[in-house]
């Protein structure tokens, strides 16, 4: 994987990727406390147990960031989850610093990132995922009910 690193590796550098959710706290602000999104190696989808970094409104100010198992689409738990090829994986890593969610938006144009809603639209809507996604481009929520 990219200079190195393993997905692995990638997923548990939680202070980068805390760094990141805090430097676009506007952008995560309308979630309710305990929505969650993951990232997993795509690999991972494809076995038992894998992980996966899962992103979570807390009650507080903010998101965290923690490595959870990945033990299928079904028991995730989260709302939205992003299978991930290595080399998307790897960019969105390297951009941290700069500009990950742009990249995540170009991960998912080049087919390095695949998008799997677990809620309902309406719940989608309702806990406040309508701008996260619009920001990556993706109008699958829509303007009205």
């Amino acid at each position: 994987m990219g200079q190195g690193i393993s997905a692995h590796e990638i997923l548990a550098d939680i202070p980068a990727w805390e760094a990141m959710l805090a430097r676009h706290a506007e952008t995560f602000a309308p979630l309710l406390p305990g929505c969650s999104l993951a990232l997993v190696p795509k690999a991972d989808t494809e076995r038992r147990p894998g992980r996966m970094l899962v992103w979570e409104r807390t009650g507080g100010d903010g998101m965290k960031a923690e490595v959870r198992p990945f033990t299928g689409y079904k028991g995730c738990g989260v709302d939205i989850l992003f299978a991930a090829e290595e080399q998307g994986l790897a960019a969105i890593h390297r951009a941290l610093p700069d500009r990950p969610l742009g990249e995540m938006k170009a991960a998912l144009r080049r087919g390095e990132l695949f998008l799997f809603v677990m809620k309902s639209r309406d719940a989608l809507i309702d806990a406040g995922w309508d701008e996260f996604l619009e920001t990556l481009g993706l109008a699958y929520l829509g303007a009205c009910r």
